[in-house]
C-alpha cells in the first residue's frame, strides 16, 4: 500500500512538471521593443490588461538594429516594436517576420535636450558648436544614431562637431548621458525629453524632417500569435494612440481618430 501511495505521488508531480512549460508559454507574450518605448509600454501593458486579456507580457528593450540581429540569431520572440523602418524590412525579407502584420503603430521626432535651460537660445548652429559634449547614439548600429547623423549631415555640421561627440548604446542611453551631466547636449527622440524630469532645456531641429515611423510586426515562430495581434491592435487602435500622446509620441497615420 505504501509503495502504491508512493507511484501515485511520483507519477502526479511528473504530470504536473510536464505541464507547466506548455502553460508558461501559452500566457507569456516575448516582446522584443525598442529601448525609447519603455516608459510608454509600462503604461501600455497595464492598460492592455484591463482588457481582460489573460497573458504575461515579457518585454526585452535594445536598440532596434539589436533587437534586428537577437530575432536572426533565433532568440524567441513573438512580437517585434521597432524604431527603424529599415530593420524591419531586413527582417521580413529573411521571413523572420509575418509581412501581412506590419503596422506603423506611432511616431517620433528628433530634437536638441539639454539639462540646462535653453530659453532664449536662438542661433542652434552656435548652440551645438559652443557645448563641450553631446551625446547621439552610435550611428552604425542605432536607428537613433543614423537619424542624428543624417540630419547633422544635412545641415554641414556632422564632421565640424566630431571631436565634441559621446556615442551611445541606444536611445536610452544617449538620454542618460544628458540627464547624469555628462554630456551637456543629447540629441534624442521627443518623446523621451518630453518624459524626463530632468531634462528643463528642447530646442527644435530648425531643418523640417519627416518624423521617424515605429512599426510592429509578428514573430514568423510566434507561438502566441493571437496574443501578439491583439497588444499590436491595442498599440495601433484609439487606447493604444491616446498613450502614446500622453507620453509625447506622434499618432501613427490614421490612428487613434
Amino acid at each position: 500500500m505504501k509503495k502504491l501511495l508512493v507511484l501515485i505521488m511520483l507519477i502526479v508531480f511528473l504530470l504536473g512538471a510536464c505541464s507547466k512549460p506548455e502553460a508558461g508559454n501559452e500566457h507569456k507574450l516575448l516582446i522584443s521593443a525598442a529601448s525609447s518605448l519603455s516608459g510608454v509600454m509600462e503604461k501600455a501593458a497595464s492598460e492592455f490588461r484591463k482588457t481582460g486579456q489573460a497573458v504575461e507580457l515579457s518585454f526585452n528593450y535594445g536598440s532596434s538594429s539589436k533587437l534586428r540581429t537577437q530575432i536572426e540569431q533565433g532568440a524567441p520572440v513573438d512580437l517585434f516594436l521597432s524604431a527603424s523602418e529599415d530593420d524591419m524590412e531586413l527582417l521580413k525579407g529573411q521571413r523572420l517576420i509575418q509581412a501581412d502584420s506590419i503596422v506603423p503603430f506611432a511616431k517620433n521626432r528628433l530634437v536638441l535636450a539639454s539639462s540646462a535651460d535653453l530659453t532664449g537660445e536662438r542661433d542652434f548652429e552656435a548652440l551645438l558648436k559652443d557645448a563641450e559634449t553631446i551625446a547621439v547614439g552610435e550611428p552604425e548600429s542605432v536607428p537613433l544614431g543614423r537619424y542624428t547623423k543624417e540630419v547633422l549631415e544635412d545641415l554641414e555640421l556632422w564632421d565640424p562637431l566630431d571631436g565634441k561627440l559621446v556615442y551611445a548604446k541606444d536611445a536610452r542611453q544617449v538620454l542618460t548621458y544628458v540627464e547624469s551631466g555628462n554630456a551637456s547636449l543629447g540629441i534624442v527622440y521627443a518623446s523621451d525629453a518630453a518624459t524626463s524630469k530632468k531634462i528643463t532645456g528642447m530646442a527644435e531641429f530648425p531643418e523640417s524632417r519627416e518624423p521617424v515611423v515605429y512599426p510592429g510586426a509578428i514573430a514568423s515562430d510566434s507561438k502566441n500569435q493571437e496574443a501578439a495581434e491583439a497588444f499590436l491592435n491595442f498599440l495601433a487602435g484609439p487606447e493604444g494612440q491616446k498613450l502614446f500622446e500622453e507620453f509625447g509620441f506622434i499618432p501613427a497615420s490614421g490612428a487613434g481618430s
